[in-house]
C-alpha cells in the first residue's frame, strides 16, 4: 500500500457522441446518415421532412457558445452519482455530488497504488437520484442497476479506470457521455410566406422509466408506454425551432414522428406522420427539419430561369449559358452547354466547345471549403463559388435529394465526340410532370491515373458530370466528391468517391442552386 489516496471529483464535459462515423470529413469517406421522406399537405404545399445527425465535433457543452443554445447543458446543482469498483469489479464506494458543490461531499479516500473503475451517472436533475441496486453486499460492477421513472429525463454515463497515487491528491475529471438520443424539431415555413402558428408533435411510443445498466450505461425500457411530446417554446414566425427533446430509445427503430396538427397560415393539417421506423441512435443529437414549400414548379429566381423540386430551388441553365435560350429544347445545342470549371476555383478552365483547359492549375490546390464555407447540412457560399449572385454550388445531400423526387430519361443519342452536343439527361418532377431539369453530358476535362497531365476533354455526348461543392482531404493527393448523374437512364450515381487521379484537378460544367 502507498497510503491514502485522496480523489478529488469534478464535471469537465457533457458530449454526444455519434455511433455512426461522421466525424472528420477530411479523413474518412463516411458520411451523415439522413434520412428523407416528402408529404404533400395540399394541392400547392408540400412538407420536406429530413432526419440528419449532428457533427459530434459540435455537441461538446463545453463550448460556451453552443452550451448556451442547449437545453441539456449541464447547470449549477445538477445531481450525479460516482460509484467505485475494485479490480476484481467488487463495489467498494459511492458518492452523490452537487455539481459546483463537489467539496460539501464527504471527501472520497481510497488506497494508494491500487487500480479502481470508477462509474458516474447523472439524470441531469436537480432531485436525488434513485437507489443503486442490488444491495452492497453482493453489488459488483456486472450488476449494478438504477431504474429511472421519469422518462423525460436524460441519461448521462461515465466510466474510467485508473490506478491511485498514495498520498496524494488524485483529480477525476468526468467526461458525462449522453446515452439517449436527442431530437431538436426546425420547421421552416419561409417560402410559403405564412406563419406556424399552432402545432402538436409527438414522438412515438415512448416508455417513462427505464433500468440502467451501470456496467456500460446500456438501459431497457421499464415503465409504461405513453408518447413523448416535442414542445416549441415560441410560435407565429416562419422558423420555429423544438426545445431539444430526448426519449427512451428502442433498439428495433420502431420510433416514428407525428404531427397530430399544425397550422401554417390559413391551412391547418393533421395525423401526418414524417418519420415513421425511425433510426435513431443511443447518445447522438438529432435534428428534424421539416420544409414547408410550394409544389414543384417553374419560377424566376433571383432574376434567372429557375426550377423548383421538393424544396430546392435550382437554376434552369449551366453557369457560361445565356438565360434567354429555351432550357429543355429539343434537340439539345451547344450553345446550352456551359463552361467548365476545375473544383474549388471561381475561373473557368473550359468554354461550351473548348477540348483543352485553359487555364489549367495543379498547385496550390483550393481548400475544402473553397466553394463551401459551411457545412453540407448547412451550407453557405464560398469565397471562390463561380455561381451567379443568390445561388451557389450545391451540396451532395442536395444531388441525392434531386435524383429522389426525379425520374430520369436522357434525350439524343450516347456517342463518345467532341462534337456530339445533343445528348442529354432530363430529370422529370415526380410530382409535376411539366417541372424538368435537361443536363448537358458535357463530359470533363480529366488527367491520366497518378498524374496531374491533363488529358482534354473527355466523353463529351456520353457522361453527365457535375461537382458538388464537397471536398475530401487536402494538397496534392486530395480527392472531392465526383458528382455523377450518369447518362445509362437505369443508372443515377451521386457520390463521393475517391479516385486513382487526383479529382480536383478535374473540370465539370456547373448546375447551381439557389441560395434561401
Amino acid at each position: 500500500m502507498e497510503g491514502t489516496a485522496t480523489v478529488q471529483v469534478a464535471i469537465a464535459d457533457a458530449t454526444f457522441e455519434s455511433e455512426e462515423t461522421i466525424g472528420n470529413r477530411a479523413a474518412t469517406l463516411a458520411e451523415t446518415t439522413i434520412q428523407r421522406k416528402t408529404i404533400e399537405l395540399n394541392k400547392d404545399f408540400l412538407m420536406v421532412a429530413e432526419l440528419r445527425p449532428e457533427d459530434p465535433a459540435s455537441t461538446s457543452l463545453k463550448d460556451g457558445n453552443r452550451a448556451a443554445l442547449d437545453t441539456s447543458a449541464l447547470g449549477d446543482d445538477i445531481r450525479y452519482r460516482l460509484l467505485v469498483y475494485n479490480q476484481a469489479g467488487a463495489f467498494v464506494t459511492e458518492r452523490d455530488y452537487i455539481r459546483g458543490q463537489e467539496a460539501a461531499t464527504a471527501a472520497l479516500a481510497l488506497d494508494g497504488g491500487s487500480t479502481y473503475t470508477f462509474v458516474a451517472v447523472s439524470l441531469n436533475q436537480t432531485t436525488a437520484l434513485p437507489a443503486t441496486t442490488p444491495a452492497v453486499a453482493t453489488r459488483t460492477l456486472a450488476n449494478s442497476q438504477i431504474t429511472a421513472s421519469t422518462g423525460a429525463s436524460l441519461l448521462m454515463y461515465y466510466q474510467h479506470t485508473m490506478t491511485l497515487n498514495g498520498n496524494a491528491t488524485n483529480r477525476l475529471d468526468i467526461i458525462l457521455k449522453h446515452r439517449k438520443p436527442q431530437v431538436t424539431v426546425t420547421i421552416n415555413s419561409a417560402q410559403t410566406g405564412y406563419n406556424v402558428t399552432a402545432i402538436e408533435a409527438r414522438l412515438s411510443p415512448h416508455n417513462d422509466g427505464i433500468l440502467v445498466n451501470l456496467s456500460n450505461g446500456s438501459y431497457t425500457q421499464n415503465g409504461t408506454t405513453t408518447p413523448r411530446i416535442v414542445t416549441f417554446s415560441a410560435l407565429g414566425s416562419q422558423n420555429i425551432i423544438s426545445n431539444p427533446t430526448s426519449f427512451n430509445w428502442t433498439s428495433n427503430n420502431a420510433t416514428s414522428f407525428i404531427l397530430n396538427s399544425i397550422t401554417i397560415g390559413p391551412l391547418t393539417a393533421t395525423n401526418l406522420t414524417p418519420f415513421t421506423n425511425l433510426n435513431a441512435n443511443a447518445g447522438v443529437r438529432y435534428n428534424i427539419l421539416l420544409n414547408i414549400v410550394p409544389n414543384d414548379q417553374f419560377l424566376t429566381y433571383q432574376g434567372r430561369p429557375a426550377a423548383r423540386i421538393n424544396g430546392v430551388i435550382w437554376a434552369r441553365h449551366n453557369i457560361g449559358v445565356a438565360t434567354t435560350l429555351a432550357a429543355d429544347a429539343v434537340p439539345m445545342t451547344a450553345n446550352r452547354h456551359g463552361d467548365y470549371f476545375q473544383w474549388g476555383r471561381l475561373t473557368r478552365s473550359g468554354t461550351a466547345t473548348s477540348t483543352e483547359p485553359n487555364p489549367y492549375i495543379i498547385d496550390p490546390q483550393p481548400p475544402n471549403n473553397a466553394w463551401n464555407a459551411g457545412t453540407e447540412a448547412a451550407p453557405l457560399k464560398g469565397a471562390s463559388d463561380p455561381c451567379p449572385a443568390g445561388y451557389r454550388v450545391p451540396t451532395v445531400p442536395e444531388f441525392e435529394a434531386l435524383a429522389q423526387s426525379t425520374t430520369l430519361s436522357t434525350i439524343g443519342n450516347r456517342e463518345n465526340s467532341n462534337t456530339n452536343f445533343a445528348y442529354a439527361a432530363v430529370m422529370t418532377s415526380r410530382r409535376n410532370s411539366m417541372v424538368r431539369l435537361t443536363l448537358p453530358a458535357q463530359g470533363w476535362f480529366s488527367v491520366a491515373a497518378n498524374s496531374t497531365i491533363s488529358q482534354g476533354l473527355q466523353l463529351r455526348g456520353n457522361n453527365v458530370i457535375y461537382f458538388a461543392s464537397y471536398g475530401l482531404g487536402a494538397g496534392t493527393t486530395s480527392r472531392t466528391a465526383n458528382t455523377a448523374l450518369s447518362a445509362a437512364v437505369d443508372n443515377l450515381n451521386i457520390n463521393r468517391r475517391p479516385e486513382a487521379i487526383n479529382n480536383k484537378l478535374l473540370s465539370t460544367p456547373l448546375r447551381c442552386v439557389g441560395i434561401q
